[in-house]
């Protein structure tokens, strides 16, 4: 019997992503309830989930991002 860990809670927080390229893209990023944006970027995972302000859903490359700027 495989011993199940418990889960915790992602939340959205919305937040400007600026790329290498320049450009901006408005949205949301999930991170665990009891971390930091921050914590997500330094995290193993090359790649975090982000939901443009259109609710499309893409896969952003962390070597992409020069900055996640937070909304308040």
């Amino acid at each position: 019997m495989a011993i199940r860990m418990p889960q915790i809670p992602k939340v959205r927080v919305r937040a400007i992503i600026t790329m290498t390229n320049g450009s901006q893209i408005d949205g949301h990023v999930f991170i665990e309830a009891t971390s930091r944006i921050q914590d997500m970027l330094n995290a193993e995972e090359p790649f975090f989930p982000f939901i443009d302000s259109n609710g499309e859903l893409h896969l952003i490359n962390k070597m992409s991002v020069v900055q996640v700027q937070p909304h308040d």
